[in-house]
């Protein structure tokens, strides 16, 4: 089930915001990744392989765009406001890659809650393959970019306890209580049927890439 974001207000010149807080970005500056990159390439910090398809990082800096470049990426969703550099814009535009910027709020404060509307509507564009290969990254990889991938995985039909296990693998030892119960009381019954029409319950990792070990503590319980 594709998900169609509608346009509605431009913002500058390389995005443009749609009703439902999704910000579509066009990569259009000149320039070289070159320019501002050291001589070599590594992968972000907490990279890390959801599924076949789907991975999640911190925010690359320049010198990790010639790694992600070989993921063959067609999409990024990027879950907070830092905006991206010229080589990052010069690297999506170089790759014809879309780029998504949905803000997720940091859970810190029990009053403040990113809407299940719009968890729900990054989970969609996860859940459709047209995407892939997509990656999903915030500031450190460790919070926000946590809570999406365990809302994911509830949609997958796991269990709480792998959810939250996989949460503080990359998480700890700086994982939040709030984090904890914003996964438990996402509802993932809501998009059982688009689960069910990508065959996302099935999806598996490739296993290319090595993954942070389960962390035997929990910041809660």
């Amino acid at each position: 089930m594709a998900m169609v974001i509608p346009l509605a207000q431009k913002t500058s010149s390389s995005s443009l915001v749609g009703q439902n807080g999704f910000v579509t970005e066009r990569a259009h500056l000149k320039g070289s990744l070159a320019e501002s990159e050291p001589m070599y390439s590594e992968l972000p910090p907490n990279f890390g392989e959801v599924v076949e398809g789907i991975y999640r990082s911190a925010f690359p800096s320049p010198w990790n765009l010639p790694a992600l470049e070989n993921l063959g990426l067609k999409t990024i969703i990027t879950l907070v406001e830092e905006p991206y550099g010229v080589s990052h814009m010069s690297f999506l535009r170089e790759n014809g890659i879309a780029h998504f910027r949905v803000i997720v709020q940091a859970n810190k404060d029990p009053k403040e809650k990113t809407p299940d509307h719009v968890i729900n509507g990054i989970l969609e564009i996860l859940l459709n393959k047209a995407n892939h290969p997509i990656l999903i990254h915030c500031n450190k990889g460790k919070h926000r970019t946590g809570c999406v991938v365990a809302c994911f995985r509830k949609v997958q039909g796991w269990n709480l306890r792998d959810v939250l296990d996989e949460y503080l693998s990359y998480s700890w030892p700086k994982s939040r209580a709030l984090d904890e119960r914003f996964i438990e009381a996402f509802d993932a019954t809501k998009l059982d049927q688009v689960a069910k029409d990508s065959g996302a319950k099935m999806w598996k990792p490739a296993g290319n890439h090595r993954n942070p070990e389960p962390h035997a503590l929990r910041s809660t319980f």
